[in-house]
């Protein structure tokens, strides 16, 4: 199994971590109640990463 793939595993179990707890990094913390288009699209973009980490082929 690639490299790449445990990656992928990690990113997405980080990704449900953030979904229960409300808040999201990416240069900052973005919280869902405050500014929740920040984080949503911080969410959507980390979820495209890791998902992208499954695609890479070695």
């Amino acid at each position: 199994m690639p490299w790449t793939y445990y990656l992928g595993f990690f990113l997405l179990l980080w990704v449900v971590y953030d979904l229960f707890s409300g808040k999201v990094w990416l240069h900052r913390e973005f919280e869902r109640s405050s500014e929740p288009f920040a984080y949503w699209s911080t969410m959507l973009l980390w979820l495209a990463i890791a998902i992208s980490c499954f695609c890479w082929e070695i």
